[in-house]
């Protein structure tokens, strides 16, 4: 490793405050945070929503939103005060000298563009007189120092034609198409799964390494900052709390409040006590099965390159068979594109599958026709990723819960206590019934997308990576409140996640999913300390040693 990072700070931040002015007050995003970032460096930014890390990133990058304003401070970059340059030079460092890695991947790349013209187009928007043909060539080159196989090949094809960590590493390749010297990261592993987060931190590390790139990591991975950052800023609610060597942070917190954040990160245990050992979330005796799914198989007729092998389609579900107990958590893990998700949309009802059946209490289904599943409405609810996009924005609170008591509704039901006991009972307060969706913070507009799934008193509630876009402290909240729910309810639930430790803490059974195939299976005692099935062995392996023990 290169040692650049002791040089000279290459970017300065000082006491930088910024506000949002609104109709009748002004709130302060950020109030004196001072920070530098030294060449050669990966300094992490890190802390609870709502604690500004990314307004300092977008502040640095010059994006900040409309409405929120610089009203004290300064950024230095390269010895140059960003404030004081023009319109024109400000734009004139931005893609160039300083570049961004956005954290949805999705929406970083145009669908309707081929990826290999994406990036020759930002190699000609930052470059000085290059060819159409100079810029394809630095395109595949780009595509291969990421680590896109077959480059050449691929230089034609479309984002959808990519998994989830290839898409991450094309939006690093357009970042880096204007050779900056500082990379400001925000969130840019938080949806990718174990293994998949651990190729792309080894390639921002090696990118340091090699090019003397800084980067400016936002992120509330903890495992993230333990694995790649040198340096670590603590941010809350607009301050900096606290700053230093990563290990010294780490392992001698100075502040309460980074001791609180570092108490909240699960731990994943490799040697469970029996007591531990697949119990059940409910303080009763095991239940017959509520839920069986025989042999789904699920085959998507598109031309996605994530389902084909050589030319070949290959099933993103094959005989895939799972059961889930009343009363208990059942854990589905696996990377990127091992189906995961497309089989709790089988089960939810949200897709068709190619074959199988669902065996709901007795009554079976058959799940490769949707016209045939209506006994299953309001018997199993879904509660997504992405909270800001289950909600619909035109809807209050109250609009949303109390639709979901109708649609739940048994008879002799009242709306208005039924929610109020539902906003009590996950810590919401009411006056929050009134607020819209962009009016409430990713905690609390997770909170009411469970309520709204526990409102139409379901059987089965499939949670698809429910926690993966929330701070540690908030998906400790989350991870409690689920296990009560099942607990207080009886429901069946089916815990979708590529975080192996929030999984080993909520579930009573596991299963292992690997290319659309049950790969391995067992209570959390026998897939975290017994199982020797490789796959499975690799994705523990792939949890940061700091949170293992």
């Amino acid at each position: 490793m290169q040692q650049l990072h002791n040089s000279d700070p290459l970017l300065i931040v000082e006491k930088l405050t910024l506000k949002a002015s609104g109709s009748s007050t002004s709130k302060t995003i950020l109030r004196d945070v001072g920070i530098d970032l030294r060449r050669g460096e990966i300094l992490g930014l890190i802390g609870e929503s709502g604690a500004g890390k990314s307004s300092l990133g977008y502040a640095v990058l010059g994006l900040l939103a409309p409405g929120i304003e610089r009203s004290a401070g300064s950024i230095v970059f390269d010895g140059e005060h960003i404030e004081a340059m023009t319109e024109q030079s400000r734009a004139g460092i931005r893609g160039r000298r300083i570049a961004a890695i956005f954290q949805d991947h999705g929406a970083s790349l145009d669908p309707l563009m081929t990826v290999g013209a994406q990036i020759a187009e930002t190699v000609r928007a930052v470059g000085t007189k290059v060819s159409r043909r100079q810029a394809r060539q630095r395109a595949i080159e780009l595509m291969a120092r990421v680590g896109i196989p077959q480059p050449e090949a691929r230089y034609g094809h479309h984002p959808h034609q990519f998994s989830g960590g290839q898409r991450q590493r094309l939006v690093i390749a357009i970042a880096l198409a204007g050779s900056p010297q500082i990379i400001v990261a925000d969130e840019p592993t938080s949806a990718l799964d174990a293994t998949v987060q651990k190729q792309v931190l080894a390639l921002l590390r090696s990118l340091v390494d090699e090019t003397g790139v800084s980067i400016m990591l936002v992120t509330h991975d903890m495992g993230v900052i333990a694995d790649i950052t040198d340096r670590v800023v603590v941010m809350r609610q607009g301050r900096v709390v606290e700053q230093g060597e990563t290990a010294s942070i780490l392992d001698a917190p100075a502040d309460p409040y980074t001791r609180t954040l570092l108490a909240a990160v699960p731990r994943l245990r490799l040697s469970m006590s029996p007591a531990l050992d697949g119990s059940m979330a409910c303080a009763e005796p095991p239940y017959e099965a509520v839920l069986r799914v025989h042999n789904v198989s699920k085959t998507f007729a598109g031309h996605s390159l994530s389902w084909f092998t050589s030319g070949h389609r290959r099933p993103a579900l094959s005989d895939v068979t799972i059961s889930l107990q009343r009363c208990a958590i059942t854990g589905v893990v696996g990377e990127s594109g091992s189906g995961k998700s497309t089989l709790g949309r089988i089960i939810a009802g949200l897709e068709t599958a190619s074959d199988g059946i669902l065996d709901l209490m007795g009554q079976r289904f058959d799940i490769g026709q949707s016209g045939r599943r209506s006994g299953l409405l309001g018997e199993i609810q879904m509660i997504f990723q992405d909270p800001s996009a289950s909600l619909n924005p035109r809807m209050s609170v109250s609009d949303t819960l109390h639709e979901a008591v109708r649609f739940g509704a048994r008879g002799g039901t009242n709306d208005r206590l039924s929610v109020l006991t539902m906003m009590d009972r996950l810590g919401l307060a009411r006056s929050l019934l009134a607020h819209f969706p962009h009016q409430l913070s990713g905690g609390q507009k997770q909170r009411v997308c469970i309520a709204r799934a526990l409102l139409t008193r379901p059987a089965i509630i499939v949670a698809d990576e429910p926690t993966s876009a929330l701070d540690v402290s908030v998906q400790a909240e989350i991870v409690t409140l689920l296990k009560e729910t099942v607990a207080e309810q009886h429901v069946s639930m089916l815990f979708i996640s590529h975080d192996l430790a929030l999984v080993q803490a909520l579930c009573q059974s596991i299963y292992v999913l690997k290319d659309g195939v049950v790969e391995d299976q067992g209570d959390p005692g026998f897939i975290f300390s017994r199982s020797q099935n490789p796959y499975t062995r690799s994705l523990i392996e792939a949890r940061p040693a700091r949170f293992t023990h």
